[in-house]
């Protein structure tokens, strides 16, 4: 009987990991300043810079990385 028992709860928490794995993406604090960035980066902006930008103007601290990813991620095409 305890084996039934311990089958069941291990199921029962596969298939709470099978839900929780179909969670969308959460949205960037970057997407709402992407025009802009996207405006500086076309201008020569380093990501770098962009980071010191949102950093100064927007009230926004990223690491650089950050503000490369999304530019990389906003340039792909949305399949």
């Amino acid at each position: 009987m305890a084996d039934r028992d311990l089958i069941t709860q291990l199921e029962q928490v596969r298939a709470l990991r099978r839900i929780a794995r179909r969670r969308s993406p959460a949205r960037s604090r970057l997407d709402r300043h992407r025009a802009e960035i996207e405006a500086l980066a076309a201008a020569g902006a380093s990501s770098y810079d962009l980071a010191l930008w949102l950093r100064q103007h927007k009230r926004t601290k990223v690491h650089p990385t950050t503000v490369w990813r999304a530019l990389k991620r906003w340039r792909l095409p949305q399949t």
